[in-house]
């Protein structure tokens, strides 16, 4: 709802492509500079002048550039993906900044910054009011069951109408530009493990296996290629027989070893290249081994808030870490419908929810910003049960 999806889509194509390019050319512009180093070392002006050398300067400065522009691309694009799961997640209409920074550990500052240019580039649906987001698609509003009024619920909401000032008041919620009552129904339809899990999940996780698996492949030869130019660097029988080959072109034991050389700088080149790429495809699996993990014990929680004790262990016990896994597998967008939240000071993993009691069963008054499963109400101090269930 929050998120513009093809936009997002269409940056991580990008991403892929420009990533690409980057390490093809700093990877061949940097194996071409070290040949010339090693093939004409002591004569410094041909190095200098010869064709590859600017355009190993330019590679190397502009591959860093656009691999540093990648990476804070894609650090964003998770951002916007965690920012509309706790939106989703959000049962009044309104974020603050200071929130979003509790559950994700970035300054209110930087938070602001986000929240301010998102809407541009990566997100919709709400406006930035220099404090937080004001969820556009989410309106809360109530109806006055003594005179009918009907009232937006802002901030600061009273929980009085402001036409008779009765505390009667039965809540609604508009969303996608529809009305959901807030009813009193405890009950709702047990979800599947499938509706907390990426829709294509096991599509990825072969996807990227595979450029896992074609990663390795390639390392791997690109180390015995240099481990045998290395073995027979120095191999008389081995260069005389290229020397004696009538197809080949290097005439002499200085040419072979030249040609050995750039034949070892070249492989270590691609296997630098390669090894973080193999590095991010098992990041990204172990990221879908959580949500895989995780997502079955979500379908059989009964409440809509779970403690870091309860989330299922995936390699480590340790609850600070079981937050982290979760809260990158939501910025990576492979767990759905659930978000990190902070209540009575500790994070906590929030379902779909949604609030089945509008008012207080003691005195009548409405109930307002409810955002645990337990609620005090403002005017008796009653502790209301059950107010927010899972959806």
């Amino acid at each position: 709802m929050y998120l513009r999806e093809k936009t997002i889509l269409f940056y991580k194509i990008c991403n892929v492509i420009i990533a690409a390019a980057a390490i093809f050319n700093i990877i061949i512009s940097v194996a071409m500079e070290v040949y010339l180093v090693v093939r004409y070392r002591g004569d410094p002006d041909t190095i200098l002048h010869a064709k590859a050398t600017p355009e190993f300067f330019f590679w190397c400065t502009a591959g860093v550039l656009l691999l540093i522009h990648v990476i804070r691309s894609k650090n964003r694009i998770g951002d916007a993906t965690f920012y509309s799961s706790y939106f989703e997640s959000d049962l009044d209409g309104y974020v603050s900044a200071g929130e979003l920074a509790e559950v994700t550990g970035k300054k209110v500052k930087k938070i602001k910054k986000y929240l301010k240019h998102f809407p541009l580039l990566y997100m919709k649906n709400y406006t930035f009011t220099g404090e937080g987001a004001e969820l556009a698609s989410k309106t809360i509003t109530c109806d006055c069951l003594s005179c009918g009024g009907i009232i937006e619920k802002k901030i600061y909401f009273t929980g009085e109408c402001p036409y008779c000032g009765s505390s009667d008041l039965q809540a609604r919620i508009l969303t996608d530009g529809k009305f959901l009552h807030i009813s009193n129904e405890l009950k709702g339809k047990p979800k599947s493990s499938e509706y907390y899990k990426h829709k294509n999940l096991t599509g990825k996780k072969v996807f990227f296996a595979v450029l896992l698996g074609l990663s390795l492949f390639v390392i791997t030869i690109c180390v015995f290629i240099a481990i045998d130019n290395i073995v027979h660097y120095n191999d008389k029988e081995y260069l005389n027989s290229i020397l004696l080959d009538p197809e080949s072109h290097l005439q002499s034991y200085e040419l072979i070893h030249y040609e050995m050389i750039y034949s070892i700088l070249a492989c270590f080149a691609f296997i630098i290249g390669l090894i973080p790429v193999a590095i991010n495809r098992l990041r990204r699996l172990g990221l879908i081994g959580v949500a895989e993990i995780t997502a079955p014990g979500l379908a059989r929680c009964k409440t809509p808030f779970i403690s870091p004790e309860d989330l299922p262990t995936y390699k480590s016990d340790d609850e600070v870490r079981k937050i982290d896994h979760v809260r990158r597998t939501i910025k990576a967008g492979y767990l759905k419908h659930c978000t990190l939240e902070k209540h009575s000071g500790e994070l906590k993993l929030a379902l779909a929810k949604k609030i089945v009691k509008d008012r207080c069963p003691n005195c009548g008054g409405s109930i307002v910003g409810a955002v645990d499963e337990d609620y005090i109400c403002r005017y008796c101090d009653s502790k209301i049960m059950d107010v927010i269930v899972k959806k």
